[in-house]
């Protein structure tokens, strides 16, 4: 019979990798009933204990981070607003970054190497990571501005490219690998919704990201929770550029140049991980 952690990935797994293989495979077993989801929550949560207690100096770091963004943003939406320019809201973006800060300090036990050993601390690549979802909440308020929303959008598609050099660098953890991919969907997602609402974006760009975002959470969520598998697809830099050059294009009131840019990134397929034996 299969065990969890060769259903979960064929290379060798990590400490932390294993603890997730085997339970998803408890959820799977008891068939995501509300008791075996309460479990897994309560579980996950017994884990980040477990890793505050243990790597103190990680967990120090991150909320150092926490409070920083939430400094930072402050300053920035007063700047914007002694300055009359598009400003979003105080409150909606601590919001944000709160539940961003507490996504992290869950998943702390993901601050491991491909060759299993713990990391002491977050890497720069991480910082970059969070930098981008820290944007988020800006883009709304950006598609007010003709020229703010495309250089927002730059900003994130130039802080992607950055943590991935800053992680080719210094090596990816699994916790960076999976903050970037999420960084992603969740920024050019909403940067897409932005530029739609604001009349710059048409309905075939639009769509085209929602269907390129939609089936790649569909294929990841399948795999983690329907076959307790580890996602083995990953992004194509050409595509993410295209997308990303696309967007930009079509934000600063250039549809018909960016929209094909932007679908021909969407149509970009992703690529396949699972021989890939290394995380680095």
């Amino acid at each position: 019979m299969e065990s969890a952690a060769a259903r979960y990935s064929p290379r060798p797994l990590t400490e932390g990798e294993q603890w997730t293989a085997a339970a998803l495979a408890a959820l799977r077993r008891r068939r995501y009933r509300p008791r075996a989801w309460w479990a897994f929550v309560r579980d996950s949560q017994a884990r980040s204990r477990a890793t505050r207690a243990q790597r103190p100096a990680l967990a120090r770091q991150a909320a150092e981070w926490g409070v920083t963004g939430g400094i930072v943003w402050v300053g920035a939406v007063l700047v914007a607003r002694r300055f009359r320019g598009p400003a979003p809201g105080v409150a909606a973006g601590l919001a944000w970054w709160l539940a961003v800060w507490r996504m992290l300090d869950w998943h702390l036990g993901m601050a491991e190497g491909g060759d299993g050993a713990a990391r002491a601390r977050l890497a720069p690549a991480d910082a970059v990571t969070l930098a981008r979802f820290w944007l988020v909440p800006a883009l709304p308020a950006a598609a007010r501005s003709g020229r703010a929303l495309p250089v927002l959008i730059a900003l994130g598609g130039a802080t992607d490219w950055i943590d991935g050099a800053l992680a080719r660098r210094h090596g990816r953890t699994r916790l960076g690998r999976d903050l970037d991919t999420t960084a992603d969907l969740v920024f050019f997602s909403v940067a897409a919704v932005a530029a739609h609402r604001a009349g710059r974006l048409g309905p075939v760009g639009t769509g085209a990201i929602a269907a390129r975002h939609g089936a790649g959470l569909a294929l990841s969520l399948g795999a983690v929770f329907g076959r307790a598998r580890r996602p083995a697809i990953r992004a194509r830099p050409l595509g993410a550029l295209l997308r990303a050059t696309g967007l930009v294009a079509s934000a600063a009131g250039a549809p018909r140049a960016g929209t094909p840019i932007l679908v021909a990134g969407c149509l970009v397929p992703p690529r396949s991980t699972a021989p890939d034996l290394s995380i680095a």
